[in-house]
């Protein structure tokens, strides 16, 4: 008898990396495939060491900027907890806005209740610095990120002309796993990674070569840091999305 669609990882142990505010719903989905899920966060998300003064002072002068360019849901939620913590969530609604997948898309979307002006087709910061129109002399981008963000959309924007105002939302630290956890996930058939960040902090906990499941990444940019922590990567996510990772476990576990 074929195997149900909703038990097709039966049998599988699968680790989510997310952060922990970040991983019921990836969870919730393997689970439904019938994966047992080890939730071992590998990041966790904390105020940037400069206070958030930068991230305060560009918001209250948001007026000045013709966009504004998220490159995670963690840079939308630091964004808008401090927006409305200073009272001017409002000055969002003449900005336009630009989101690098359609995940942060909506994070973004559910915060302005429009939809967002731009999404890249290919997504990924790179893709993202593409997508953009051609300035004028006079446009200003502000690119909340992480205090770790890499230089990929800000510097894409530069090259073609933008003036960028690039503050730190946000920072990432790698929590410590228990011993009791450390062996669940030493002995899983697969870990998911969805950033470049979780990939370095899952290594810090663990170490390579504790690694032994199937890896499995969300996109190209989290696949190449895996590379460069020389692990191999079984499946790439079609869709930056959790339904896209599911499927992509599943298509890995099955190959």
């Amino acid at each position: 008898m074929p195997e149900s669609p909703l038990s097709d990882l039966a049998g599988r142990t699968v680790v989510v990396t997310r952060a922990s505010h970040q991983a019921s719903s990836l969870a919730t989905a393997l689970r439904e495939h019938g994966a047992t899920v080890v939730v071992a966060p590998a990041i966790a998300v904390v105020p940037p060491l400069d206070g958030g003064q930068p991230l305060d002072d560009a918001l209250l002068r948001l007026e000045q900027y013709s966009w504004v360019a998220f490159t995670s849901s963690n840079a939308v939620a630091a964004t808008f907890a401090r927006a409305d913590r200073r009272g001017v969530r409002r000055r969002f609604a003449r900005i336009r806005t630009a989101a690098v997948g359609p995940s942060t898309a909506a994070r973004v979307e559910a915060e302005i209740n429009r939809p967002v002006t731009l999404v890249p087709e290919r997504h990924d910061a790179a893709g993202l610095a593409g997508a953009f129109p051609e300035p004028r002399a006079d446009d200003w981008c502000f690119v909340p990120q992480s205090a770790q963000a890499r230089p990929e959309l800000v510097d894409g924007l530069r090259a073609r002309g933008w003036n960028v105002d690039a503050v730190s939302a946000y920072r990432i630290v790698t929590p410590t796993l228990s011993d009791h956890l450390v062996a669940d996930v030493s002995g899983a058939d697969a870990v998911v990674f969805a950033s470049p960040s979780a990939v370095r902090g899952h290594m810090s906990q663990i170490g390579s070569d504790a690694v032994t499941g199937q890896v499995v990444c969300i996109g190209s940019t989290t696949a190449a840091a895996c590379a460069e922590a020389d692990l191999r990567v079984a499946a790439v996510a079609a869709r930056p999305t959790d339904d896209g990772l599911v499927e992509a476990v599943v298509a890995a576990a099955h190959r």
